[in-house]
C-alpha cells in the first residue's frame, strides 16, 4: 500500500525579497576589492573571469544566484558562474520559462518570481481548481479585477479546447474533476468558484 505524504523537498528557488542565500554563497567573505575585481572584470581580464568561474563551479547556490540576478535584470557582472554576455540569451527567454516547481509552489502560497508562462499556468490551474477572483489575486499580487479577468479567460480558453475535442473526437470527452461547473479545494483555499457564471460574465 502506498501512502501520500505532504513533506515536500526544499524548492531550488528563493522566495520573494528573501536574500538569506547570500550567506551560503562562496562568495562571501571575500575582501570588497577582490570581488569586484573578479565579478565585475573588464572584457579583456580573462584570468579574473577565469577565477571567478571557478568559484562560482564550487557555489551550492549557484542556480539561486543565477536566477536571481535574471529576474531581478541584473545585467552586468558575473552571476552564477556566467558572464554578462553569456546571460544576456537568458535574459531574452525569460518571459517564456515554465517551471512546474514554481507553479506549484506559488498556488500552494509562496511568494516566488513567476515569468509571463508560469503566471498564465497558475491562472489556468486556478480555474480548474476553484480559486476565487480573491484567492487569485492574492496568488498573484494583483487587484481583484485582474484577476477576474484571467480567471474568465482560462474559462474561455477551456472550454474552447472541450469544444475542439468534441468535435474531433466525438462525444468520448475525458472525465475529470475540471468538467464540473463547481469544483473546491481543500484547505485556506476552500472556496468555490462557479464557473458557468464565469461565462455568463464574458
Amino acid at each position: 500500500m502506498h501512502t501520500r505524504t505532504t513533506a515536500l523537498p526544499a524548492p531550488a528557488f528563493r522566495r520573494l525579497g528573501d536574500n538569506t542565500w547570500h550567506d551560503k554563497a562562496a562568495c562571501i567573505g571575500l575582501d570588497p576589492d577582490v570581488a569586484d575585481q573578479l565579478f565585475f572584470p573588464t572584457p579583456r581580464a580573462r584570468r579574473d573571469i577565469a577565477q571567478a568561474k571557478v568559484l562560482c563551479t564550487q557555489c551550492p547556490v549557484r542556480r539561486i544566484c543565477l536566477d536571481a540576478a535574471l529576474e531581478s535584470e541584473s545585467l552586468y557582472g558575473i552571476r552564477g558562474g556566467l558572464t554578462e554576455t553569456e546571460r544576456r540569451p537568458l535574459h531574452h527567454q525569460l518571459d517564456r520559462r515554465l517551471d512546474g516547481d514554481r507553479v506549484d509552489a506559488a498556488l500552494r502560497g509562496m511568494d516566488v518570481h513567476l515569468s509571463g508562462a508560469e503566471r498564465a499556468a497558475v491562472a489556468r490551474l486556478a480555474y480548474l481548481h476553484g480559486f476565487t477572483a480573491e484567492q487569485l489575486a492574492w496568488t498573484l499580487k494583483v487587484s481583484e479585477d485582474w484577476a477576474t479577468d484571467l480567471l474568465r479567460n482560462a474559462h474561455l480558453e477551456i472550454e474552447d479546447r472541450d469544444r475542439y475535442w468534441d468535435e474531433t473526437h466525438g462525444q468520448d470527452q475525458p472525465t475529470d474533476d475540471a468538467a464540473c461547473g463547481t469544483t473546491t479545494v481543500s484547505g485556506h483555499l476552500g472556496q468555490a468558484i462557479d464557473r458557468n457564471s464565469l461565462g455568463e460574465a464574458a
